[in-house]
């Protein structure tokens, strides 16, 4: 039997400190929160990210590790975006580059060393 998948439900990534966590997530990368439910406790937060969620969980035994997940920006919104971020003062980043397929990539570290590729292909799950 076959199984075909048909996109990404969600990314969950571990985190230090939710606050902090909440801070990048909400105030520098302009994430927009959704409820969790009530049945779910412990630190942690959700978000809406296109189709996808993205789940992000405080551990006291938080450890980074060498993964990283993608989020595409609306096209002709990439460059205002990747400006507002560089303009917030963060320094866990890169530069901007534009690759050899042709896409603009810039690499982000949270607070927690997870990365996140902002990149301006066409959204692909």
């Amino acid at each position: 039997m076959d199984v075909y998948i048909t996109g990404v439900h969600h990314i969950m990534i571990t985190v230090g400190n939710i606050e902090d966590a909440k801070t990048f997530y909400s105030s520098i990368l302009g994430f927009k929160e959704i409820e969790i439910p009530k049945e779910i406790t412990g630190p942690r937060l959700w978000y809406k990210l296109g189709p996808i969620e993205l789940h992000v969980n405080e551990h006291p035994k938080y450890k980074a590790g060498n993964t990283h997940f993608a989020i595409t920006v609306e096209h002709d919104k990439y460059d205002e975006y990747i400006s507002k971020i560089e303009q917030s003062g963060y320094d866990k980043r890169s530069t901007c580059e534009q690759y050899a397929d042709g896409y603009y990539r810039l690499y982000i570290h949270d607070p927690f060393d997870n990365c996140i590729e902002i990149i301006n292909a066409q959204f692909n799950a």
